[in-house]
């Protein structure tokens, strides 16, 4: 990633651009390796024009710029949507502005035409309720990703993000196979068995957390507590493509302290007969 502008605590508009070395840098961390990152053919199958970066690379800058600029207190979160994707090598710009409890933001071009990224990030309710009676029993989080994680973006020193980094890559390594098997069984009833190239973009995603939680003097017991879960998502499907909500808590000793919801599109290339 370079960087052309760093951001303060009352942040001016931020210029970025993420080029082959950042994406090869976060898909070595994450394990997200999906093709339209590194083929163009395969990116132009998908309709593409370019290698796009990821999702995930682009928020930390964002994430980070986020944090410095609001005070956290008590829950806090960070929403993002992805309006268009961003190419390899090109410059965006990240701007913000006041609103309720925290700041809107978007992630732009820099003649300000196309949105990459739009959303909002600052205090929130508890999301503990929406969890009840919803969480199943959760896996440890490996000390040693955080670790790396650490290692591979030391410049990153919010360890919100670090663990919102994560739970993702987490999810990518192991817990991706639920929405690609759902996808695969649609489209095998819609297109009677056709061969399909997957296409799988992330949409959305948010992250909830307890400040107070993450403000706090790190104790290594508490981070060898620290277990994920993924909730079962309900997922929509329409046409040549299929997608919803995934959420993944995390808790310490049995208490949520974060939860992560990422937006999940699989799209296909195949024709399909009704």
């Amino acid at each position: 990633m370079q960087t052309a502008q760093h951001a303060s605590a009352a942040p001016a508009p931020l210029t970025l651009s993420f080029d082959m070395p950042a994406v090869e840098q976060w898909a070595q961390f994450s394990s997200d390796r999906n093709p339209i990152h590194f083929d163009l053919a395969h990116a132009r199958a998908a309709g593409l024009d370019a290698l796009i970066v990821h999702g995930m690379l682009a928020m930390m800058p964002m994430k980070v710029a986020a944090a410095q600029a609001v005070a956290p207190d008590g829950w806090m979160k960070f929403r993002t949507l992805l309006r268009n994707p961003i190419a390899h090598d090109r410059d965006v710009v990240f701007t913000t502005k006041p609103a309720a409890g925290g700041i809107a933001f978007r992630l732009h071009d820099t003649a300000g035409k196309t949105e990459h990224f739009r959303g909002t990030y600052g205090r929130a309710g508890d999301p503990s309720g929406q969890l009840q009676g919803d969480t199943p029993r959760g896996k440890p989080l490996p000390r040693a990703h955080l670790d790396r994680f650490s290692s591979t973006y030391p410049h990153v020193r919010e360890r919100w993000i670090a663990l919102d980094a994560v739970v993702f890559s987490e999810f990518m390594r192991s817990r991706l196979h639920v929405l690609e098997r759902l996808a695969h069984a649609h489209m095998m009833r819609l297109s009677g068995g056709a061969p399909a190239s997957r296409v799988v973009v992330q949409s959305s995603h948010t992250v909830t957390f307890d400040a107070a939680f993450f403000e706090a003097p790190p104790a290594a017991d508490q981070w060898h507590q620290l277990t994920h879960a993924l909730l079962t998502p309900e997922l929509l499907a329409s046409g040549n493509q299929i997608g919803g909500v995934v959420a993944l808590p995390v808790l310490c000793a049995g208490r949520p302290v974060m939860l992560v919801e990422v937006g999940l599109v699989a799209r296909f290339d195949t024709e399909l007969s009704n």
